[in-house]
């Protein structure tokens, strides 16, 4: 730093310092949005399963649909497993459990 400010020298490598760490933290940031958004569904396609569940209990209801902040979860109860089909960040999920009997 002189008296009259900043050279043009250290300006320039200042905004490509600058540059070359926003290019390389926006994918990185991008990339965990997704991925906390995939679990986030993925999360609430276990509360549907659990009211499914309770829906199967008292209402003999196989399948149906409940939505959770604008994304709509597919819920199917079969003898085997209850599924839940929803849309995901990437595309179309799928989040199955088995049933397994009590004796």
């Amino acid at each position: 730093m002189n008296n009259k400010g900043f050279s043009w020298a250290e300006t320039i490598l200042t905004l490509f310092i600058t540059f070359m760490i926003a290019t390389i933290l926006l994918p990185l940031l991008t990339n965990m949005n997704v991925k906390l958004e995939d679990k986030k569904r993925k999360y609430h396609s276990a509360i549907v399963m659990n009211e499914a569940a309770k829906l199967f209990v008292t209402e003999n209801i196989k399948n149906g649909s409940l939505t959770i902040e604008s994304v709509t979860f597919n819920f199917q109860i079969d003898e085997q497993q209850v599924c839940v089909e929803y849309e995901g960040v990437r595309g179309e999920m799928n989040n199955c459990i088995e049933i397994s009997s009590v004796n």
